[in-house]
């Protein structure tokens, strides 16, 4: 599942949410009178406050909590959706119909700059459409980042699985768990899914969550959906410190060959257990590099 930055941005997404599946006007106070905001904007990962300052300029509101976290954040009025970029080393990919993006850093680690961002966005501009459409739309999305060269991220701790296999272990034995992006869901699929299913990447030190919600009162098969995405972006630092959970956080190089020591178990564990039952493990599956843990 993605990451949610805390208390800001999880008011973010209802806000946003309500935003596609409502149409619920923003204030002119809070958007209409950006309409001279750039349409476009590049982040990334450990990107610095002084770059996104430079791009977004005074479009860009930072906002400082205690302990010391800065939230950066940009907004679209639902009239005028934006577009982001995402840059991993070379790589750039292309988001579209964006409604925010929202930053943060972290006092503990201020050499790494930026390490989460999350984007939220519709599957195009239209604010309803046709579920098979919103289906196409959002595997064009994913087949846009396996183009820009991003590869799927499973858990250390979660079977190596791919297809209809991975669907399935999601839908019967996980309430977690990133679905393939090179397996195109049917229609029939596509509409089974739960609230906020997830598919996860890697490039070039950086991961990227991918998240779908579908208006609960707009299921019907014969009438338009609503569709909201959000997008989690972290370094690969950030990513590896949540596999040490928030209490080891601040010392989680020391802490990481334990924790994954532990999580490589209980991935043989689900392995095993799925053999048994003659479930085919994706062996050619090789999980991200982990970054080094010397000083």
């Amino acid at each position: 599942m993605s990451k949610i930055l805390p208390g800001l941005s999880r008011a973010r997404i209802i806000f946003y949410g309500l935003m596609i599946f409502s149409s619920i006007g923003c204030s002119p106070q809070n958007l209409e009178e950006t309409v001279s905001m750039p349409r476009k904007i590049e982040i990334h990962a450990n990107q610095s406050a002084k770059e996104l300052l430079k791009l977004g300029g005074d479009q860009v509101k930072v906002i400082n909590r205690p302990p010391g976290v800065n939230f950066y954040s940009i907004d679209w009025p639902r009239s005028s959706l934006g577009t982001v970029q995402i840059r991993s080393g070379a790589h750039v990919v292309e988001i579209p119909s964006v409604l925010g993006v929202a930053g943060s850093d972290d006092p503990n680690f201020a050499e790494e700059n930026i390490i989460n961002w999350q984007i939220y966005a519709g599957i195009s501009d239209q604010e309803l459409m046709n579920h098979d459409e919103a289906r196409q739309r959002f595997f064009a999305i994913l087949q846009s980042l396996r183009n820009a060269g991003w590869v799927r991220a499973v858990r250390v701790s979660e079977p190596r699985l791919k297809g209809r296999e991975a669907l399935h272990y999601l839908q019967t034995r996980a309430l977690v768990y990133s679905l393939d992006p090179d397996y195109v869901l049917s229609l029939k699929e596509w509409m089974s899914l739960e609230d906020r299913t997830t598919w996860s990447f890697y490039c070039d030190h950086a991961y990227l969550d991918i998240s779908i919600t579908r208006d609960p009162s707009r299921n019907d098969l014969a009438k338009p959906g609503a569709y909201f995405v959000e997008y989690s972006l972290r370094s690969e630092n950030e990513r590896w410190r949540a596999v040490v959970g928030p209490a080891k956080r601040v010392n989680w190089k020391a802490e990481l060959p334990a924790a994954l020591s532990a999580q490589q178990r209980l991935r043989a564990l689900a392995e095993d257990e799925l053999k048994k039952n003659h479930i085919p493990i994706d062996e050619a599956y090789r999980d991200p590099p982990v970054p080094r843990l010397g000083p």
